[in-house]
């Protein structure tokens, strides 16, 4: 296992002490997190990769999903 120093500030050190959060096993949780993210960009991005739509393709088809979800949500 790595260890890693980080230095925060007092304020979240407080605030941490006064929710009862082990900032080691946040951080630790906050990078797993992010690692996640990044792998699943890349995964799209490979995904994408091969697609043939052009960029108004991809923006007509995004006009219609936000057109439908407006449709749906609006009062």
């Amino acid at each position: 296992m790595v260890q890693i120093t980080i230095d925060v500030s007092e304020e979240i050190e407080r605030k941490a002490k006064m929710l009862n959060i082990e900032l080691s096993l946040l951080i630790a949780k906050m990078l797993k997190d992010r690692l996640n993210e990044i792998e699943e960009a890349e995964q799209f991005k490979k995904s994408i990769e091969k697609s043939k739509l052009t960029e108004n393709d991809v923006e007509e088809l995004s006009n219609k999903i936000n057109t439908a979800m407006w449709e749906h949500h609006k009062i």
